[in-house]
Order: structure tokens, then sequence, then C-alpha cells
């Protein structure tokens, strides 16, 4: 097993640095797996040697696999991109919270989306994206930094919605805050990083309170309506508002959260279609220390009906400030 694994070493760094002399490949193995070759940099450049066919005619003909020979052809690397499979939500009648922003959410609105989701026998929740703030772990400067008390209250929300929601499906696709988690993990603990112990399923115990936790950057398909979070697109803000930014994206019916705004835009494409994108509005702070004045935000949710064909309704609402649903 040891001789085969430092054959298996020395042809990987061939592959990887082909381009580089033999004695250069050499210093790499040494440097990293020198202990194998009782750090003997001459016995490393041996190998390497014999693998690529230059240590006479008499080895190469030897030598079974040529195919890292010098003269002979180079293979393409594997892709490293991921290939995300997006998320279909049940058929049948969903509400859709988004931006709570746990622990700065708002009780008053929040409250009032939940009752009339359960007014309406919503089948499914999509909790869509920064539902957990996790300030405390952020890269901007704040004055809230205490992480066990803010986890406390984003695992006792999820609590209390699944006890207002008790059979029905809980679907939570992260956004840019939920991010911050492993975001932080990979900057101050890259050895956790990809552990399972340190993913935010495991950290807010989903399996225990069984709900659904999607990838980052999955697309959410409500039928034939694709869902984002809002911050996977950029610069959507520019435009009149969230939802025509989003349209000159899209260029489709779509919808977001993530800018914190009711708005809606729609068209007609050549074929006559009509094309209606949606920004779903926040249920948090309106007025956070680091924009507290003078924004376009407003608290809100979404009923979306999904057919079995697909075809799907979006009911975008707003909360106004007394706490009715218009």
């Amino acid at each position: 097993m040891g001789r085969k694994l430092k054959v298996q070493i020395v042809k990987d760094a061939i592959r990887r640095f082909h381009h580089l002399p033999a004695r250069t490949i050499a210093r790499h193995i040494l440097a990293t797996h020198g202990d194998l070759y009782d750090n003997d940099l001459e016995v490393i450049r041996s190998k390497i040697r014999y693998q690529i066919g230059k240590n006479g005619e008499a080895s190469r003909k030897t030598l079974a696999d040529k195919s890292l020979f010098r003269t002979g052809p180079v293979k393409l690397p594997q892709s490293w991109s991921k290939k995300r499979q997006p998320y279909h939500l049940p058929v049948g009648l969903g509400l859709v919270l988004s931006d709570l922003h746990i622990p700065f959410h708002e009780e008053k609105p929040l409250e009032q989306a939940v009752r009339y989701g359960q007014a309406e026998s919503v089948d499914w929740v999509l909790l869509n994206g920064d539902v957990w703030d996790a300030a405390a772990i952020g890269y901007w400067a704040t004055a809230h930094r205490d992480f066990n008390a803010e986890l406390e209250d984003i695992i006792d929300t999820l609590d209390w919605l699944r006890q207002e929601f008790p059979k029905q499906k809980i679907i939570y696709k992260p956004g840019n805050h939920e991010y911050r988690l492993p975001a932080y993990m990979m900057n101050h603990a890259p050895e956790l990083a990809e552990s399972p112990l340190a993913q935010v399923e495991t950290v807010l115990g989903f399996e225990e309170r069984e709900i659904e936790f999607l990838d980052f950057y999955q697309v959410v398909m409500a039928g034939k309506l694709p869902i984002l979070h809002g911050h996977e697109i950029k610069h959507i803000t520019t435009a009149v508002n969230p939802a025509r930014g989003l349209f000159l994206k899209a260029k489709s019916y779509s919808a977001i959260s993530h800018c914190h705004q009711t708005s809606e835009h729609s068209t007609r494409n050549i074929r006559g279609e009509l094309m209606t994108c949606w920004s779903f509005a926040c249920l948090c702070n309106l007025s956070p220390d680091w924009n507290p004045f003078c924004n376009d935000w407003n608290w809100g949710f979404a009923v979306i009906n999904v057919e079995k064909d697909g075809d799907f309704e979006v009911v975008n609402r707003r909360i106004l400030p007394n706490g009715d649903v218009r």
C-alpha cells in the first residue's frame, strides 16, 4: 500500500505540473510528502523521471503506463463547477415569509402574516432567506455581538413557526445573511468549514424541527415561477423598483425578496404572453442603525397558489403600520 501511495503521489504531481522540470516537481513533493521518500530529493526526482520516460530506453519499454510521457496527450481536467438542481414547491397554496432578520424582526406584522396564512389554510410555508440576521458573525461592525442570544432567538422563532403550522411543510431557502455562518467559518476556522457539525442546518436543528433546508443559491420553483432570495442577482435595485430591476435581469416572470419592498412589474413579450415579476416585502425593523431614514422598505408577505400543470397565482400583500393587511 505504501509503494502504491508513493507512485500515485508522483503521478498526480506530474499530471498537475506537467509543464515544470522534474527537479521542480520533486521539490514540491518533498515539501508536501517528503517523509514518504526519506526526504531525499534525488530519490523523488528519479521516480518522476521514470514515470515521464526520461530514465532511458530500457525503462520506457518496461513501464506499462506510458500516459505520463512528455510526448503523450494531455487530458482536459474535470470541471469544479457545481450543478444546482431547482427545488420544486408542492402543489397547493403556500405562504412566503421573507427577511425577518431575527432578532430584529417585528412581532406584530410577523404574527399578522402567520394568521393570514392560517386563515387561508396554506399547505406549505417558504422562508425565503434572511430569516436569521446573524449580526454577531457579520463582516460589518455592529454593537450587537451576542451570538448565543441571537441563536436562541432564531431557534425559538423556528419552534414557534412549527407550532403555528404543525402539519404544513416548511421550506427554508437561505439568503445572504444565512451565508454569514459558513463565511465566518472559512475566514476564522477553515478546518471546521466543511464539518457537518458547523453547518447551518446542524446549528439550527432543522431535521429535528422537520424543516427542509435548501442549498445556498438554489432556485425554488413554484410551478413555473422561479423564486430567489434576491442577492443572487446584482444591481436590481437601481431600476424604478425591485420588480422591474428583476425583470430586466431575468427577462421572464420571477420573484424575489431581499429588497424589503413590495413591488410588481408586468409587460407583454412579442408572443403576447404576460410577464410579471414580484418583489416581496420584509418582516423586520424598517429603520435599522445602518439605514435608519428614507428607505423604501415596507412590511409584507406573499401567498402563492401552485397548480398541477405548473400554473401559479401570486398574491403580494402589504402590512400597514397599524397591522392591517392590504
